[in-house]
């Protein structure tokens, strides 16, 4: 009985030393002590003993898990509500394309309001093209302050059913005052883009710059057109990319306005009666309305689902 005394004190030392083995290994001890006592059941003396050192020793090894336990900082999760942002209003859209875009290209009505401005009737010396630092000879109502543009009539904007929107002008050079006579003026270009032509528009420049951001909403009226261009005559269309739509201020339209754009379905047979059926429209992206006109607009493309083209509709929302 003695070794088994001395086998436990062992076990006993070690709790100074490794409190973590000993929480093992007295659970060894334990059981190896209780086998030892079934077989020395009949000797009571040593039951009884033996049951007191046990006792002595659980309760040491609750001691100690207590004592470990608090040096590990065990920390109780308990439930918690979890707080999340409120989502934020749509967040305002930098324009520099737009901003870029619009000191190149404008609209006038039609043709009648083209022939009333000012144009380009010679280059000095009878040049057909000047560029910077070059003379040109104007005729017109032009400025004699600050700097002017010249244009050169691009393309005409017509609805899908053919009626005429406008016409787009495209910006080739910027120009100076330098003399007048009747109504001939002299004007030094300053900078260009692209060769000054005879016939070349006169106008001031368009000071009118875009807020240096556009919040997007949606229209308060229904609307329903069409995009009818794009710069360039890109065909396909994708994300921040300009289009031009046969819908402007007479239509209701306003810097900011978001419309949606939907892709008309496929015309396809019907396999029973043979018959041309019209699929549904799909929505197919948004645009950003930036610079109405009367009757057209530029807008930004602002989400794609699909490549746009020509001809696609654009509405406030419905199909």
């Amino acid at each position: 009985m003695m070794g088994h005394y001395n086998m436990l004190s062992t076990f006993l030392g070690m709790r100074t030393r490794h409190p973590q083995a000993f929480s093992r290994n007295i659970i060894i001890a334990l059981a190896y002590f209780i086998g030892e006592s079934r077989m020395a059941a009949k000797q009571h003396a040593y039951r009884a003993a033996l049951s007191g050192l046990l006792l002595s020793a659980v309760m040491l090894v609750s001691v100690d898990v207590a004592a470990w336990e608090r040096d590990q900082k065990v920390i109780k999760l308990s439930p918690q509500v979890r707080t999340l942002p409120h989502p934020e209003a749509v967040a305002p859209i930098a324009l520099e394309e737009a901003r870029a875009f619009l000191r190149e290209h404008r609209v006038v009505d039609d043709a009648e309001a083209l022939q009333a401005l000012a144009y380009v009737v010679a280059g000095e010396d009878r040049r057909l093209i000047s560029g910077a630092g070059d003379k040109v000879y104007v005729r017109g109502d032009i400025s004699h302050h600050g700097q002017v543009g010249i244009y050169r009539q691009s393309e005409s904007y017509l609805a899908m059913d053919g009626t005429p929107l406008g016409l787009e002008l495209i910006n080739v050079g910027v120009a100076r005052h330098v003399s007048s006579e009747d109504d001939i003026a002299q004007l030094e270009v300053v900078s260009s883009h692209q060769e000054v032509r005879v016939n070349d528009i006169v106008l001031p420049l368009d000071e009118r710059e875009l807020s240096n951001e556009l919040v997007p909403r949606t229209p308060l009226n229904s609307v329903e057109g069409h995009i009818i261009a794009t710069p360039g005559g890109v065909r396909f269309i994708g994300r921040l990319q300009i289009v031009t739509l046969d819908l402007g201020t007479l239509d209701g339209l306003q810097a900011g306005h978001v419309l949606q754009v939907n892709q008309q379905g496929e015309l396809i047979n019907d396999p029973r009666t043979q018959e041309l059926v019209q699929l549904p429209s799909s929505e197919a992206g948004t645009v950003m309305v930036f610079k109405p006109y009367d009757q057209v607009s530029y807008a930004l493309v602002m989400q794609v689902s699909r490549v746009l083209e020509v001809g696609d509709e654009v509405g406030s929302g419905t199909h």
